[in-house]
């Protein structure tokens, strides 16, 4: 299971921090990071099943992962996709990403496809 952070160079804390506690929660995940200017590179070489990234998915829309758009102003959604399905909520807790990662590597293991988003 490959996860790839990223976000604006300005919100670097919030892609640390997630890293770290996606590390220490699941450590069976192999977790990089990367700024929102790098990330069409670093999806293409670490080719992750589920991006987290603080922007929307214009780099390989309706491509291999799942994605999820965890916006840093809880007054903005965020907004999760997984095979073609999405759902927004606004100020989500971490359980709901621990929850979707969860999800992610299970359709991982069953095979089955993770893009449309």
């Amino acid at each position: 299971m490959r996860i790839l952070i990223s976000y604006e160079q300005s919100y670097h804390v919030y892609s640390d921090a997630l890293e770290r506690a996606i590390s220490g929660l699941r450590p069976a995940a192999d977790v990089a990071a990367c700024s929102l200017a790098e990330i069409g590179e670093q999806v293409e070489s670490f080719d992750p099943h589920l991006v987290v990234s603080s922007g929307p998915n214009t780099v390989d829309p309706g491509g291999r992962a799942a994605w999820y758009r965890l916006s840093p102003e809880p007054h903005e959604p965020s907004e999760a996709c997984l095979g073609g399905r999405r759902w927004r909520r606004l100020n989500p807790p971490l359980e709901d990403l621990l929850s979707l990662i969860d999800e992610v590597e299970a359709l991982v293991r069953s095979g089955r496809e993770l893009g449309g988003c």
